[in-house]
């Protein structure tokens, strides 16, 4: 008797046991079903906000799975079920969370790319009430697409510890790294720990030549420019300095350009520029040029001459870009401060009173963008650039496109640089309606640079963190752009990227940039 009743409770448990594993797996499994099947498009749910990516993206197909975030109100909302439907009449996706979060397995990433490529893929999240008979209770709705378009090259970037006096006092925190954004972690570091500072990198067109600022011998205008190679040496052979231009008074060489072809750089010299540290994480510089003149240096007759045309000493004529063919230089161009009750009497930037002197004078300082003929190295008439002069705002950060058929720039109330509000805009090359990009974000847009194809731009961004993240958007035949694609696996969470440039070469060609000018410091 005994025996038997321990067997009878023995199955009992067994079934117990059974059943409440088969809950469990309900709870699990079918709520997908449930949930699909209890969801209504016409009807009325709770709003959720999604914070990326936007509606119409368009993402490259080198992308790695993004992160979609979402922010959701509804207080018994305890689940998410994100559905995405395509085009080609295959099933849906479907994936069930319990953050309001959601990344795709690579696996499920990959089809997904394969199955929205120049078709649209229609999301909806939908917020689920806990339980097994789940109740929907709020939405969102978005789609993207992917582009037949590739990237196509990999990026050279910079990253900087906040806040940027930080960054100023100790240099050799300051990294470089340079891969393809296809990569699921951050490019390789190239260059690191570098204990002067350096600034303001460009490539020759054809990715052959690096140029950048280096401080060589307390020599702050001093400019490296050497051959790209997998083990780069920094060598004191390669270095020039903006000095040497009439050897009168210091000069930054701020924001210097190499030409395409190699042969010529283009900087701003007989410099003095506002250097302001600030206490907000995000934006903790101001930093602009507010006088000085283009000075064209020539490395086959190794000479230094001012541009003619961009060397009027009462303005501020910098950060000069080259037209893809080398025929143009683009420039911002603001009449120059007043500086007669300075103290900055040959020194660049100016002391810190001086530039509070001249910021606490309340006018905004806004550029101009004009455009000359290089005639190499003749110069010429400066003309102002329709559409980004004259508008009562700041203008600066010219790029020509690789074709040579539109120019984008960044539009401010004031200065340059690291402004909250500078926008992306686009005109064509010659000048004419400037238009705002759909790929801005919400927060600061600047340092950008187009793919050597022409279909991708690369920029700044804070809008969704104080350290500056990089942002893709896709421009198209017309000029129109695409919400902006977040590259957020680019980046370390304590770093700001910024100055990012695509680069005509392999992703593998530069595996480390190694110093040796300090060693043979004079």
């Amino acid at each position: 008797m005994y025996k038997k009743a321990v067997g009878v409770a023995l199955v009992a448990a067994a079934l117990i046991t059974a059943v409440l594993r088969y809950g469990a797996w309900q709870e699990r499994v079918t709520p997908v079903e449930n949930i699909v099947a209890a969801y209504e498009e016409r009807a009325t749910y709770a709003d959720i906000a999604l914070d990326y990516p936007l509606d119409g993206t368009l993402f490259p197909p080198e992308m790695v799975p993004p992160m979609f975030r979402w922010r959701d109100q509804t207080p018994d909302c305890r689940r998410w079920l994100v559905r995405i439907t395509l085009a080609d009449g295959r099933p849906d996706m479907t994936f069930l969370v319990r953050q309001p979060r959601w990344t795709a397995r690579p696996q499920d990433w990959e089809i997904l790319k394969h199955r929205s490529l120049e078709h649209e893929a229609r999301v909806v999240i939908l917020g689920v009430s806990r339980g097994r008979t789940p109740r929907i209770l709020s939405r969102a709705r978005m789609s993207f697409r992917t582009s037949p378009d590739p990237v196509g090259a990999p990026l050279f970037y910079r990253e900087v510890v906040l806040p940027f006096q930080k960054a100023d006092q100790d240099p050799s925190r300051i990294r470089w790294r340079f891969g393809s954004i296809g990569s699921p972690q951050p490019p390789p570091i190239v260059l690191s720990h570098l204990p002067v500072c350096a600034n303001c990198h460009s490539f020759t067109r054809d990715g052959t030549l690096l140029a950048m600022d280096a401080d060589y011998a307390h020599n702050k205008g001093a400019y490296l420019i050497t051959p790209v190679q997998p083990q780069m040496v920094l060598s004191p052979r390669d270095i020039i300095s903006w000095n040497d231009y009439e050897r009168s008074g210091m000069s930054f060489g701020l924001l210097s350009q190499i030409s395409p072809d190699g042969r010529y750089v283009v900087s701003t010299v007989k410099d003095f520029a506002v250097f302001v540290a600030r206490p907000p994480l995000a934006f903790s510089q101001l930093f602009y040029p507010v006088k000085g003149i283009l000075c064209v240096y020539d490395r086959q007759c190794r000479q230094f001459h001012a541009l003619p045309g961009a060397d009027d000493p009462n303005l501020v004529q910098t950060n000069p870009i080259w037209g893809p063919d080398g025929k143009y230089i683009v420039f911002a161009r603001a009449p120059a401060a007043d500086l007669r009750e300075t103290h900055g009497q040959g020194l660049t930037p100016l002391t810190r009173e001086d530039c509070e002197m001249l910021i606490q004078s309340g006018k905004p300082f806004q550029f101009d963008l004009y455009r000359i003929p290089f005639n190499e190295g003749r110069g010429g008439t400066p003309e102002p650039l329709a559409g980004a002069s004259r508008n009562g705002m700041s203008n600066y950060f010219a790029r020509y496109s690789p074709d040579g058929r539109w120019i984008i720039f960044c539009k401010a109330k004031s200065y340059m640089l690291l402004q909250p509000d500078s926008e992306l805009y686009i005109i064509p090359a010659a000048g004419g309606e400037a238009r705002r990009l759909r790929g801005n974000t919400r927060r600061m847009n600047s340092w950008h640079s187009w793919s050597p194809n022409g279909k991708w731009l690369v920029f700044s961004s804070k809008a969704w963190s104080d350290y500056t993240q990089l942002c893709l958007t896709h421009i198209d035949e017309n000029g129109d752009s695409s919400p902006p694609v977040l590259l957020s696996h680019l980046t370390a969470p304590d770093r700001a990227a910024n100055i990012p440039e695509f680069v005509n070469i392999d992703p593998h060609a530069i595996v480390t940039i190694r110093e040796e000018f300090l060693k043979e410091r004079p």
